[in-house]
């Protein structure tokens, strides 16, 4: 699972906010990947400046 937010800035600028995330299958990194993906940036930041 690859994520990538780009964020336009108030000055004319770009952020680009980069995500990963992967758990290899039949470990305990599978259970913490899913995890990681169902919480993450569940309140992203408004961008109302254009």
């Amino acid at each position: 699972y690859i994520e990538v937010w780009g964020k336009f800035t108030p000055r004319g600028g770009i952020s680009i906010d980069p995500y990963c995330n992967y758990g290899r299958v039949g470990t305990k990194y599978e259970e913490i990947a899913n995890f990681r993906l169902m919480n993450h940036d569940l309140y992203p930041e408004k961008v109302d400046n254009r």
